[in-house]
């Protein structure tokens, strides 16, 4: 029984380590949390170079962290493990939330569960993104759910720096920026409510790859400080959410991996979209194509061509727009082009090194 036992928080625990691992960088660093770790709890670094942090504030809960000191607009993945019995109200309505120093909030998403097997072993997973317009250096990450308050954590997040741009705008881009429109307002919401939906399948692996060669050029970057020149004298300010590449109407663009179409239509500002769910709460986007070729519903494998590109909406010229969204949140896409998702051989290898250490400090 005992063997047995062991053998199921090695698969629990490699799953855990292994899908956080594909989202972030090679490691995490924690700042101080906001109460000790308790006295039981473990931490140590695969024999990769990957460091990770791990800790359990119950003989119930698991928590796992894990990757490189995010940045902001970087994933992070958070990982809870229930390794025993106990109370299920524990485990329900499950989020994660990220705040700020002074308590604010962030970002957060909720937790979906992940099946590792075809046995029916899950693990329970939180993909979130620390805001790329948030400067404050440290914040603090909460599980909450049911009973209230699980854990709670300081996390570091590293600097970094955006380029900023001017963009002058005609008449026509003008307008549509700046004048309201009903039909607008809709397609917003409407987009939105898709973004901010978390669902419960798992389609791809990852890494991802991006929608069109890798070497082509980029002509806005990713959380760039815009400016927009307004044909009337006036002007407004924005980030940009995702990558520009510049490519001429008509090139082929390909799904960054598979997924479930959840959106694919003409919308007045960023033209011919489509919007691909990739895992829960994790979408890309693909913007301004001069045609769309998926329909919304349909399955996508990595590398099927959506659509063409084009500058239909707002554009001032020939490009692609490509973001991705974690929890909502503006998400950094190179970061998500390093590591696979699921990083199975990472997981084997913490599991074969750590496996039976931590069941043994779970077991005290």
């Amino acid at each position: 029984m005992l063997r047995r036992d062991i053998a199921f928080c090695a698969i629990f625990l490699s799953a855990s380590f292994g899908f956080i691992a594909c989202l972030s960088r090679p490691y995490i660093v924690l700042s101080e949390p906001s109460a000790p770790p308790p006295a039981n709890s473990v931490a140590s670094g695969a024999a990769d170079g990957r460091r990770f942090d791990i800790w359990q504030d119950n003989p119930e809960d698991f928590y796992a962290l894990v990757g490189d000191e995010p940045r902001p607009g970087d994933p992070v993945t958070l990982i809870l493990l229930p390794v025993g019995g106990g109370d299920a109200a524990r485990y329900t309505a499950l989020k994660s939330v990220l705040l700020d120093t002074n308590g604010k909030r962030l970002g957060g998403a909720s937790f979906f569960d992940w099946t590792l097997d075809d046995e029916g072993h899950k693990v329970k997973v939180s993909v979130f993104a620390a805001p790329s317009t948030y400067s404050g250096g440290g914040a603090l990450v909460r599980v909450e759910g049911m009973l209230g308050v699980l854990t709670e954590f300081g996390l570091k997040l590293g600097e970094r720096s955006f380029v900023s741009e001017e963009i002058p705008l005609n008449q026509s881009n003008t307008a549509l920026r700046t004048v309201p429109d009903p039909k607008k307002t809709a397609e917003s919401e409407l987009l939105w409510s898709i973004i901010t939906h978390t669902g419960d399948v798992v389609y791809t692996a990852g890494p991802f790859t991006p929608p069109v060669a890798a070497d082509t050029r980029r002509t806005s970057l990713f959380g760039a400080r815009r400016v927009y020149r307004y044909s009337n004298g006036r002007s407004d300010t924005a980030v940009h959410a995702g990558i520009d590449y510049g490519v001429p109407v008509g090139t082929p663009v390909k799904a960054c991996g598979a997924g479930r179409v959840a959106l694919a239509r003409g919308r007045i500002v960023t033209g011919n979209s489509v919007v691909i769910e990739h895992l829960p709460g994790v979408y890309s986007i693909y913007y301004h194509l001069d045609r769309i070729i998926v329909e919304e519903y349909a399955f996508v494998n990595e590398g099927d061509v959506i659509g063409l590109s084009g500058m239909t909406g707002l554009a001032t010229g020939p490009h692609l727009h490509w973001e991705l969204r974690a929890a909502a949140e503006n998400t950094d896409p190179d970061t998500l082009c390093t590591q696979a998702i699921l990083d199975y051989d990472a997981a084997k290898k913490i599991v074969n090194e750590r496996g039976v250490e931590v069941y043994a400090e779970l077991s005290r």
